[in-house]
């Protein structure tokens, strides 16, 4: 019988992890792409109530479980719209390449887990487009520098569709 490798675990505690901010979400990695060997990435996002991506797609899929507030999340069906709404506990599966978006709804700020499989090139995305988060430093306020989204995103495989860029 072979005997395992030994390796520590990766651990990231509460309130830690590399922090990015994008178009005002927070996104903290916590389980990194390198970390698995390329299978999946972690990150704990925070929207804040109005917040989240216009209608966008990308190579990797995706997973969201509700932690805290609700979210609506919308799809596309046979080129058509659709819509439902998230809360706490739920899971929501969306494959490589589909169509969605998702914005925190309610009064009070949204937060995720997101399981992105594999997750490599959207990592890589949030780190170009988005803006560092040092602790004990306030979270940059201001418009999101969207020509720079944008050609991230064309650098990533993510594409932003139709209006609200």
């Amino acid at each position: 019988m072979q005997a395992a490798a030994m390796r520590r675990f990766p651990h990231v505690p509460a309130g830690t992890g590399e922090t990015y901010n994008v178009i005002g979400e927070l996104l903290t990695l916590k389980v990194t792409n390198a970390e698995t060997d390329g299978a999946f990435t972690v990150i704990e996002l925070q929207a804040q109530p109005g917040g989240g991506p216009p209608l966008h797609t990308h190579p990797s899929s995706e997973s969201f479980t509700i932690l805290e507030g609700e979210f609506e999340f919308t799809g596309l069906a046979c080129s058509k719209p659709y819509s439902f709404r998230a809360l706490p506990g739920d899971t929501i599966f969306i494959p490589a390449r589909a169509p969605h978006t998702y914005k925190a709804v309610g009064d009070v700020p949204g937060k995720t887990l997101l399981v992105l499989t594999p997750g490599t090139e959207m990592e890589q995305f949030f780190a170009e487009a988005g803006v560092r988060v040092t602790p004990g430093v306030p979270v940059p306020s201001g418009p999101p520098d969207i020509p720079g989204l944008l050609a991230a995103g064309q650098k990533h495989g993510v594409a932003f569709l139709g209006a609200g860029m």
